[in-house]
């Protein structure tokens, strides 16, 4: 009796041993063939992209940079005696020539000195003049007459420095410029160094901006630049290049830049921010790219290039897309010049790459296209 049990139990574990080995065949079985028309489903799958025709365009290579206006002619005036302010002749904002009398100080007691000083040198003149009669006839010494020229001369001294301390309490405009904020008013006592007025010549102002130590090499006196400023949008103001700093900043490799231009409406002002453009080559022909069409990954930069087929899906031509590695130039706002990779008039998705890969089979929809503008600008909301 125990025999056949033992048989009938081996029967029976075989069996399930089997069913279980056959139903896990059959899962993988299945699992492979899902798998299968996954792959065949995402080899097949039309993706849809944007794309623009690769073209040549007039390309003048640039360095942008911020920078900052400052006056060729600038100063916080500022007395060099002090005194009393008795009368001001100037405005806030105004225009002044060089020599124009800006502030009168209290001169009373420096005008009664030269009152005394202009008398003893009348004086020592008078004196001098009768020793000199004397000396004809021996009556004084060679002695006296030169005490009396020293006497007469240290006088003369003393009257022509105070004239000038009178002229330095009249304080004038050092050259021709416009005029800041009045900063004082009569009555009050101004002190040595104590700032009265800002003074700055507007006719031609200086540039200053930086630029990376790589780009050294291209950069020589004369260039060409151009300012624009926010201020004054669409306006474009043109300079040179006057001046190369002597070092480069040892914290962030970049050298100080100066530029020159004219500012004849006097509208652009010391201090303010400007965007500059520093033309670095001559005017040449390239392929350029929007960058939204360029990817670039840790082994190199790629764009997709499509190629025509003889396929079409709701009425729209299937193209193939190629991955191709490119190398890349200069950039300028939304574009990107192509050295190698990419030949003009080819078809390069601009948009939609992401979902991509080397054979994928798309259609074209550029109802919506990506910008592709060389020089964008803020758009404020």
């Amino acid at each position: 009796m125990k025999k056949p049990l033992k048989k009938l139990n081996m029967t029976i574990m075989l069996v399930c041993v089997g069913i279980v080995f056959g139903g896990l065949y059959a899962f993988q079985q299945y699992k492979s063939l899902v798998a299968g028309r996954a792959v065949t489903e995402i080899q097949n799958k039309i993706e849809v992209v944007s794309t623009y025709t690769a073209s040549k365009q007039r390309w003048t290579e640039k360095i942008t940079a911020i920078g900052n206006l400052v006056a060729i002619k600038g100063a916080d005036l500022s007395p060099q005696v002090a005194g009393n302010v008795t009368r001001i002749n100037f405005s806030s904002g105004q225009d002044v020539l060089q020599g124009t009398v800006l502030i009168e100080q209290d001169t009373t007691q420096e005008i009664a000195q030269l009152l005394s000083l202009e008398a003893q040198e009348e004086y020592a003149r008078q004196t001098l003049e009768r020793d000199l009669e004397q000396y004809k006839v021996n009556a004084v010494s060679k002695q006296q007459i030169d005490l009396d020229w020293s006497n007469l001369k240290n006088l003369e001294g003393e009257v022509q420095n105070q004239l000038a301390l009178i002229a330095k309490m009249n304080i004038k405009a050092p050259f021709d410029g416009r005029l800041g904020i009045r900063l004082v008013s009569v009555g009050q006592y101004l002190n040595v160094g104590t700032p009265y007025v800002s003074l700055q010549q507007l006719d031609e102002l200086f540039v200053d901006f930086y630029i990376p130590q790589r780009f050294l090499g291209t950069v020589q006196a004369e260039q060409e630049i151009e300012i624009t400023v926010d201020t004054y949008p669409g306006k474009v103001i043109k300079g040179k290049l006057i001046a190369i700093n002597s070092e480069v900043d040892i914290n962030n490799g970049n050298a100080l830049i100066r530029g020159r231009f004219k500012n004849p409406d006097k509208k652009l002002l010391p201090g303010m921010f400007v965007d500059v453009n520093l033309v670095i080559s001559a005017p040449k022909e390239e392929i350029t790219l929007p960058q939204t069409a360029v990817t670039y990954h840790s082994y190199g930069v790629t764009v997709y290039v499509l190629k025509k087929t003889a396929r079409k899906t709701n009425g729209k031509i299937v193209y193939l897309a190629e991955e191709r590695f490119i190398q890349t130039g200069a950039k300028r706002g939304d574009q990107v010049v192509v050295i190698k990779g990419v030949e003009e008039n080819a078809l390069v998705v601009s948009a939609g790459q992401i979902k991509l890969h080397n054979g994928s089979a798309v259609t074209i929809d550029n109802s919506v296209l990506p910008k592709n503008d060389p020089d964008p600008k803020p758009v404020e909301h």
